[in-house]
C-alpha cells in the first residue's frame, strides 16, 4: 500500500514538476530574468587576422597592458578564425582593413550579451586611435529568441527537473534505500523521469514554441542526460546528508544560474570560481543546448562528458550508502557512518564536491593569462628635480640592457606625473637581443623610478614595417582623455647601406599610444601619412609639434638644394580626432587655412633655418621655435619669437653655442617646456653622436646633454 502510494505522489509530483519546467520555458525573456546582461566582463578570446606587424600591433593593443576584457591572439587567415568562431575557440574576430576600418565578425548565438560587450569594447579600444570596426554577426541568435535565452531556459529547467526528480524519491520512499537492489530500482525511475523530461523539453522548445534549431534527439538526449546527472547527484546527497544534502543540491542549482546567466558563455577567465559558477547545471546545460542549437553540436561532448561522470559517482555514492542504511526514514538525519566518522566524511565530502565541480572546469587552472603586451622595467633611483640631476641620470642609463644610448629625447608629461622619453636610433647591450640597434624605444621617468619600456619580442617600441622600414620619433605630445593619449610623430626611415648614416627618409608617420595610470604605454596604431617620397623639399609634418585645446599644430620641415644648410618650415592644424586623416587637415598659406598642402606658407626660411627636427611651444601670449640654427654645419642655438603658431617667427641673438667637434657631432636640441619649469627659461636637451657612426665602441657619446637657456 505505502509502495503504490508512494508511485502515485512521485508521478503526481514529476507531473508537477513537468508543468513547471513548461512554465520556465514558456516565460519570455529578459524581464523576467534580471541580471540577464549584468554580469562583469573578462578575458573574451578574440581572434585577430591582418598583416605585420599591423595585426601585431592591433592584438596588443585589444590586450592592453595588464588584464582586461579581452584575451587577444593572432589568426594565421581568415579561414582558421571562421573555423575557430565556429568551434567557439574564441567569441569574435577582428579582420583588418585598409585605413583602419576593420571588419568585426561575432557570434550571437553563443552569447548575446557577451557578443555585444566585445563590440563595445573594441569599439571604445580603437576609436581613441581613429579605427572604425564593421559589424557581421556570423552565428546570429535565432530570430524567435531574440534575446538568445532560450537555451538558458531550457537547460535551467532540466537542471532543475533533476534536482526535483531526485528529492520527490526522497521524500517518497526515504534517504537512501535499504540495499543496492533498490537503489537500481530508484534509478530506474529517474532515468524514466528523464527521459520523459528530455523529450518533452526538446518537443517544447524545438518544436511547440519552436525557439530555435537543433537536432531534436541530440536535443533530447542531452536533456535526459542533464536530468539524470543532476539527480543522480542529488539522490547521492541526500542519502549522505539528508535535508541538508538536498539543499546542498538546491545550493549548487541556485549558483549556478548567476554564473551562467545565460547571456555568457564558457570562455576562459582570469580566476577559477567565475568558471566552476558556469560550469554548475545551468551553465552546462546551457552551453551544451547552443552548441548543439547553432555550432553544430562544438562543445556539447564536454557536458555528456560532464553528466555522465556526474551520473557514475552519483550512482556509486549512493550504492555505497545504502550498504549501511538508517533504519530510520526520512531526510532528517546524516548517514550514520558519517555520524560515526565526521572527519572522514567532511574529508570524502570535499573529494567528491572536486570531482563533480572541479574536473570539468580544468580547462580554467591550465589557462594561462596572457602576458602583457608591453612591460616597463623599473632601476630604482631617485626621480631627477634638476637638470644637472638628470644629466646624472643619463650617465647611467647603461643599467638597461635594452638601452644604452639614443639620440632625439623628445618628451611630454602624464596626467600621473610620469613622463615619456622617445628616442631615435636606440643602441642596446648584446645579451640583450639579437638586434642591437633598434629605430625607436622610450623611457619612463616616475618617482623612485626610471624604466626601460619594452615589447615582449624585444623589438622596436613602434615596429618596422613589413619591409624593414623603421620609424624615427621626432614629437611627441599627451592629451588626457581619462587616461593618456599620446601621439608620436615619426618619419620613415629606409636603410641603403651598412653605415649607420646610410638611410633616406621617405615621409612622415604618426604612433598613437594609450597610457593608462601607472601602466606601460600601449601602441594602438601606426598611420603612414603620404607615400613614400625621399624628396627633401616635401615637408616632414610633424617635426615639431604643438597641442592647444583639441586641436594641434604640425611643423613641417623642408629643404632645397643649394639653399642653405638648414631647413625651411611650414605648418598645418587638425583636430586631434584627425591626426591619422590627412584629407581633414588644413595648411597655412600665408594668409588663411586652407586644403592644399602644396600651398603651404614657408613660416621661417631655410637661409639659416632649423634642424630636421625641432621644438615649437606656446609660454604665455607667445609662441616660440626653438633649434640649432644651420643644422649641424651651425653652432648656434636660436629661439624665434612668434605672437601666433603660424608666425611671422623672429629669429632671436643665440642662447646657447651647441658646436659640432672633429669627433662629436651636437644636433637637433628640443625642447621640455613642463619640465623643472622656471619663468623665463626653458630646458633643452641636445643629441650626440661620433662623427664616424662609431657608436657601439661607446655608447655614452650617444646619449643627450640637457641644458637651460634663458627665453628672449
Amino acid at each position: 500500500m505505502h509502495r503504490v502510494r508512494g508511485a502515485r505522489l512521485t508521478a503526481g509530483g514529476f507531473v508537477l514538476a513537468m508543468l513547471l519546467t513548461v512554465l520556465l520555458v514558456r516565460v519570455d525573456p529578459a524581464s523576467e530574468l534580471p541580471g540577464l546582461t549584468q554580469a562583469a566582463p573578462r578575458e573574451i578570446p578574440v581572434a585577430v587576422v591582418g598583416p605585420e606587424p599591423d595585426a601585431t600591433t592591433l592584438r596588443d593593443a585589444l590586450n592592453g597592458p595588464a588584464v582586461g576584457s579581452l584575451a587577444a591572439r593572432l589568426s594565421p587567415s581568415r579561414q582558421a578564425a571562421s573555423s575557430s568562431l565556429r568551434d567557439r575557440g574564441v567569441s569574435a574576430v577582428l579582420v583588418m582593413g585598409d585605413g583602419g576600418r576593420h571588419t568585426l565578425w561575432v557570434a550571437s548565438a553563443g552569447g548575446r550579451a557577451e557578443s555585444e560587450r566585445v563590440q563595445e569594447v573594441v569599439r571604445e579600444l580603437l576609436a581613441v586611435s581613429g579605427q572604425e570596426i564593421r559589424v557581421v554577426d556570423r552565428i546570429a541568435v535565432s530570430a524567435r529568441d531574440p534575446q538568445g535565452v532560450g537555451p538558458f531556459r531550457l537547460g535551467t529547467a532540466w537542471a532543475l527537473l533533476g534536482v526535483a526528480f531526485a528529492a520527490l524519491l526522497g521524500f517518497v520512499f526515504g534517504a537512501r534505500s535499504a540495499g543496492p537492489g533498490l537503489v537500481v530500482v530508484r534509478f530506474g525511475v529517474l532515468t524514466a523521469g528523464a527521459a520523459v523530461a528530455g523529450v518533452g523539453g526538446a518537443l517544447l522548445s524545438d518544436v511547440v514554441i519552436d525557439r530555435f534549431d537543433a537536432p531534436f534527439w541530440a536535443l533530447a538526449g542531452l536533456g535526459a542526460l542533464v536530468v539524470v546527472g543532476v539527480g543522480s547527484v542529488t539522490l547521492a546527497l541526500i542519502a549522505w546528508f539528508g535535508r541538508l544534502g538536498l539543499a546542498l543540491a538546491v545550493l549548487g542549482l541556485v549558483l549556478g544560474v548567476p554564473g551562467a546567466i545565460g547571456a555568457w558563455p564558457l570562455t576562459p577567465m582570469p580566476v577559477v570560481w567565475p568558471t566552476l559558477l558556469a560550469w554548475l547545471p545551468p551553465g552546462a546545460a546551457t552551453w551544451g543546448i547552443r552548441g548543439l542549437a547553432s555550432f553544430d553540436g562544438a562543445g556539447a561532448d564536454r557536458v555528456v562528458l560532464m553528466m555522465m561522470l556526474w551520473t557514475m559517482l552519483g550512482l556509486a555514492a549512493t550504492t555505497v550508502a545504502a550498504t549501511e542504511a538508517d533504519p530510520r526514514s526520512g531526510l532528517r538525519h546524516l548517514h550514520p557512518s558519517l555520524r560515526r566518522r565526521p572527519v572522514v566524511a567532511t574529508v570524502g565530502a570535499i573529494v567528491l564536491a572536486g570531482v563533480l565541480v572541479v574536473t570539468p572546469a580544468v580547462p580554467a587552472f591550465t589557462v594561462s593569462v596572457p602576458e602583457p603586451a608591453v612591460t616597463v622595467t623599473c632601476r630604482p633611483g631617485p626621480q631627477p628635480r634638476s637638470v644637472d640631476e638628470l644629466n646624472q641620470r643619463i650617465e647611467t642609463v647603461s643599467d638597461f640592457a635594452g638601452f644604452v644610448g639614443g639620440d632625439v629625447g623628445a618628451s611630454t608629461a602624464l596626467a600621473d606625473g610620469r613622463r615619456l622619453f622617445v628616442f631615435g636610433d636606440t643602441i642596446r647591450r648584446p645579451d640583450y637581443a639579437s638586434r642591437t640597434m633598434v629605430r625607436n624605444s622610450m623611457l619612463v621617468l616616475s618617482p623612485g623610478c626610471t624604466g626601460l619600456v619594452q615589447r615582449r619580442n624585444k623589438g622596436a617600441l613602434i615596429p618596422d614595417r613589413a619591409d624593414g622600414v623603421g620609424y624615427w620619433p621626432m614629437s611627441i605630445a599627451a592629451v588626457e582623455l581619462g587616461h593618456d593619449l599620446v601621439g608620436v610623430m615619426t618619419q620613415r626611415v629606409e636603410q641603403t647601406g651598412d653605415d649607420l648614416f646610410d638611410f633616406r627618409n621617405l615621409g612622415p608617420s604618426v604612433a598613437i599610444f594609450r597610457v593608462e595610470a601607472g601602466r606601460a604605454p600601449v601602441l594602438q596604431r601606426v598611420v603612414d601619412l603620404g607615400r613614400d617620397d625621399d624628396d627633401p623639399a616635401r615637408p616632414v609634418w610633424g617635426s615639431a609639434a604643438a597641442v592647444v585645446g583639441d586641436s594641434v599644430y604640425l611643423y613641417g620641415t623642408s629643404r632645397t638644394a643649394g639653399e642653405g644648410f638648414g631647413r625651411a618650415v611650414s605648418v598645418a592644424r587638425a583636430k586631434l580626432t584627425d591626426i591619422t586623416d590627412q584629407t581633414a587637415w588644413r595648411y597655412w598659406d600665408g594668409v588663411r587655412w586652407q586644403r592644399d598642402a602644396g600651398r603651404a606658407a614657408t613660416v621661417i626660411d631655410q637661409a639659416e633655418g632649423v634642424s630636421q627636427t625641432f621644438s615649437v611651444f606656446r609660454e604665455g601670449d607667445s609662441w616660440y621655435a626653438l633649434s640649432k640654427q644651420s643644422d649641424f654645419v651651425g653652432t648656434d642655438l636660436v629661439v624665434w619669437e612668434s605672437p601666433s603658431p603660424t608666425g611671422p617667427f623672429t629669429a632671436a641673438p643665440p642662447v646657447a653655442q651647441i658646436p659640432s667637434t672633429g669627433s662629436e657631432l651636437r644636433y637637433m636640441p628640443l625642447a621640455h617646456p613642463d619640465l623643472f619649469p622656471e619663468p623665463g627659461t626653458m630646458v633643452v636637451s641636445v643629441s650626440r653622436n661620433t662623427t664616424d657612426g662609431d657608436v657601439q665602441s661607446d655608447p655614452s657619446l650617444y646619449r643627450p646633454e640637457f641644458l637651460r637657456v634663458e627665453l628672449p
